[in-house]
């Protein structure tokens, strides 16, 4: 009888032990969906402002240029029809008119052919990046004004003389900064990155699926390696092919941190290229 209250027992305790750790592994599984899903509301919401270089950016821009060349359309053809029920002739102002709406429309279709078929960075590999530093902030939420400050003593002396200017500091960003969806532009190609990240010290690229042909990437280093390193020249800058690639970079980073100013200045710059 004792045996068989011991085995009684064990079994219990066995079950029980089994159904706890079934739970843990389900709050755990259900944990991850939130925070998964609060991420997509948090993007969602972050993509209706005007930020660029962040998750979902290319969708919400592909759509808005859509919407806009329809309306540039509806508008032409509306201006048109009145003029020829008015005057019956397309000799009429209204004409000129539609004309002169194609214009704004033509400049939406120019930007949808230069999407082309890419589509927004997924929600997991955002989420594989972000895992992959310790905080983080995405380009788009970033407003470097607010960074920035007028030392006052130098802001009073400008006032007092015409030739000198204010000079402001620079407060530390202390997060590294996520460009994703970046579309940028040079005087021969539009180009595109799935990933930019500025670290404290290095900036990683990884660009876009369709950019991945040996002559692109190496444009691509040329031109944003000449730009960034003219506002910082001790910068690391990597172009990496892939996920894993970018993201033990990431983790391994251990670069020589830039100043304030001059990692102020690469952001500045980075922003500035941005479409």
């Amino acid at each position: 009888m004792e045996q068989e209250k011991e085995v009684t027992e064990l079994s219990t305790e066995t079950t029980s032990k089994e159904e706890n750790s079934d739970q843990a592994e389900e709050n755990s599984r259900l944990a991850e969906e939130q925070k998964l899903e609060e991420s997509r509301r948090s993007d969602e919401k972050r993509a209706t402002k005007n930020g660029k270089s962040i998750p979902g950016y290319i969708r919400r821009y592909r759509r808005i240029n859509i919407i806009w060349l329809v309306v540039w359309f509806l508008i032409g053809l509306n201006l048109f029809i009145t003029g020829m029920m008015i005057w019956h002739t397309r000799a009429n102002i209204l004409t000129v008119l539609a004309v002169l709406s194609v214009l704004p429309g033509a400049k939406r279709i120019v930007a949808l052919i230069a999407l082309g078929r890419k589509k927004s960075v997924e929600e997991s590999r955002c989420h594989e990046v972000e895992t992959a530093v310790e905080s983080y902030v995405y380009a788009g939420d970033i407003d470097l004004h607010e960074y920035e400050i007028e030392e006052e003593e130098e802001a009073e002396k400008a006032e007092e003389t015409e030739e000198a200017e204010p000079v402001s500091r620079k407060l530390p960003i202390e997060e590294t900064v996520i460009f994703t969806d970046y579309i940028f532009t040079s005087t021969e190609k539009v180009m595109m990155l799935d990933f930019l990240v500025v670290t404290a010290g290095g900036v990683f690229i990884l660009p876009t699926t369709n950019a991945k042909v040996k002559n692109d990437v190496d444009y691509i280093k040329k031109y944003l390696a000449a730009g960034i390193r003219k506002n910082c020249d001790t910068v690391e800058v990597a172009v990496v092919k892939e996920d894993k690639e970018l993201l033990t970079k990431l983790k391994e980073d251990n670069s020589d941190p830039m100043s304030a100013e001059d990692r102020y200045e690469v952001l500045a710059y980075l922003k500035s290229l941005a479409v």
